[in-house]
């Protein structure tokens, strides 16, 4: 996909956030690892499937114009 200015500040403040509050509670380095990996993973699944449902909009509206 392609990033944006935009999108990498929220994910930036996003991880952040994250991370301090993994912190506080007293979670383990390991598990922050894994917990912000997966927070990452998620995000990259949302945007595809986002970007293949809008291309796919975007065909059907051009199938039935044209």
């Amino acid at each position: 996909g392609r990033g944006t200015i935009g999108g990498t500040i929220v994910g930036a403040f996003v991880i952040g956030i994250l991370s301090d509050g993994l912190v506080m509670m007293g979670v383990s380095s390991f598990w922050q690892m894994v917990i912000k990996g997966l927070v990452i993973i998620v995000a990259v699944v949302v945007d595809q499937a986002q970007r293949r449902l809008q291309s796919r909009v975007t065909l059907m509206q051009m199938a039935k114009a044209g």
